[in-house]
C-alpha cells in the first residue's frame, strides 16, 4: 500500500526480510501471508531472485540502522497490515510488533494509532467484500 514511496533498494530489501520474519513469527507462513509477501515484491518492483531470506536474522539486524521517520512509518504500517492478515494477532507476533515499537522509539499513542487504523481498514475490506458478493 505505502511500499511504493521507498526508494532505496536496501530500504525495500530490508523490509522484504522484516515482512518474512514476521510472516514466519508462528513457525507457519499462512497463505494470505504468502500473497502479501508476493504483492510487496510486486509494489517494489523486486524479483524473487533479487531476495534470500534468512530466519538467522534478528530484528534489531534488519531495522536497527533505519534512521528515516517516514521509513519507519511505512514499515510499522505495512508490518501490522500483514500482522493482521491472518485474522490472528498471535504472542510472536505482539512480541514483534512491541520490539519494532520500541527500537524505533514510538509512544504507546502512536502504536495505538496505527494499530487502530489497521483494524478499521480490515473491517472496510469485509465490508467492501460484502458489497460486492451480495449484489
Amino acid at each position: 500500500m505505502f511500499l511504493h514511496f521507498l526508494q532505496s533498494k536496501e530500504h525495500k530489501v530490508a523490509f522484504l526480510e522484516l515482512a518474512y520474519l514476521v510472516a514466519n513469527a508462528d513457525g507457519f507462513v499462512h497463505k494470505k501471508e504468502r500473497g502479501y509477501l508476493q504483492s510487496y515484491m510486486e509494489e517494489m518492483e523486486i524479483q524473487q531472485t533479487e531476495t534470500s531470506f534468512s530466519s538467522e536474522k534478528h530484528l534489531s539486524d534488519i531495522i536497527g540502522n533505519l534512521k528515516d521517520e517516514h521509513v519507519k512509518h511505512i514499515f510499522f504500517a505495512e508490518i501490522l497490515l500483514l500482522i493482521f492478515v491472518d485474522g490472528d494477532y498471535n504472542d510472536d507476533e505482539k512480541k514483534i510488533a512491541m520490539e519494532m515499537k520500541q527500537q524505533f522509539g514510538f509512544s504507546d499513542e502512536t502504536y495505538e494509532a496505527f494499530k487502530d487504523w489497521v483494524i478499521r481498514m480490515d473491517q472496510l475490506k469485509i465490508e467492501g467484500l460484502k458489497l460486492i458478493l451480495n449484489q
